[in-house]
């Protein structure tokens, strides 16, 4: 199944659903191991997890022809929330790897759905006490490449550069770090509250920067696996 949508800049793209996303609800399931006194168990996307035999028999789930649907909340506490977890785990530190190479390649990351939607936990941004925004790699390059990005063409001996996330005091403004990408050197500019930031940087940019990246998106799962394909995709066109 294709879902098909528009981004905020009018790009329209479709993900496979049937790739990046796991129905939730009733986990079906059949049975492909036993070990003592647990099952393994395979969903239909061939996902596999241990699951508890006693609970089978206590749950009253029924097996027939060796599959199962689990309830709701055992296919969530037994396998989407570790799932889950695992996945966003190893795509931040995919992230963290190749951030730099990912920003060099923000055409490639606009033209795949599942490219644009991987969410790594560094971009996050917002005023303290009141909560924080996350957004997307697509968000974040649709917003560098409209040319309405918070942006200053130098600073501090870095040119070109483009905000990717900021923390700020929701009172005095006072920013308390600010991380910014430079077109020029292909590096992230690291900066906090001990060191200078770019005239005027303060709660009106901050602001303007959270609301340019606001907007509902879809939840994508797998992520780390789409992270794996577009690095090995970057990796192909530069041989």
């Amino acid at each position: 199944m294709m879902y098909k949508f528009q981004t905020k800049y009018g790009r329209k793209l479709e993900l496979d659903l049937s790739l990046w996303k796991i129905d939730e609800g009733f986990g079906y399931c059949k049975i492909v191991d036993r070990s003592e006194d647990l099952l393994l168990l395979e969903n239909d996307y061939r996902d596999r997890f241990w699951f508890r035999e006693d609970l089978i028999h206590s749950n009253e789930i029924p097996i027939v022809n060796n599959r199962l649907v689990l309830p709701e909340t055992l296919y969530e506490y037994w396998f989407l929330k570790d799932f889950r977890r695992e996945s966003k785990e190893a795509l931040d530190q995919l992230y963290e790897q190749h951030a730099a190479l990912i920003f060099q390649n923000r055409d490639l990351v606009l033209s795949k759905a599942e490219y644009y939607l991987l969410k790594p936990s560094a971009l996050k941004s917002g005023f303290a006490y009141s909560g924080g925004r996350s957004y997307s790699l697509g968000r974040l390059f649709e917003s560098i490449e409209s040319g309405n990005h918070i942006y200053y063409p130098e600073f501090k001996g870095y040119k070109k550069l483009y905000l990717v996330s900021m923390s700020a005091s929701p009172l005095s403004g006072h920013v308390s770090k600010a991380v910014f990408w430079s077109d020029e050197t292909h590096e992230f500019v690291k900066l906090n509250s001990t060191t200078t930031l770019p005239d005027g940087f303060g709660t009106a940019q901050g602001k303007a920067f959270i609301e340019l990246m606001s907007g509902k998106e879809i939840t994508m799962d797998r992520e780390d696996k789409a992270m794996q394909n577009l690095i090995g995709e970057i990796n192909a066109e530069r041989k």
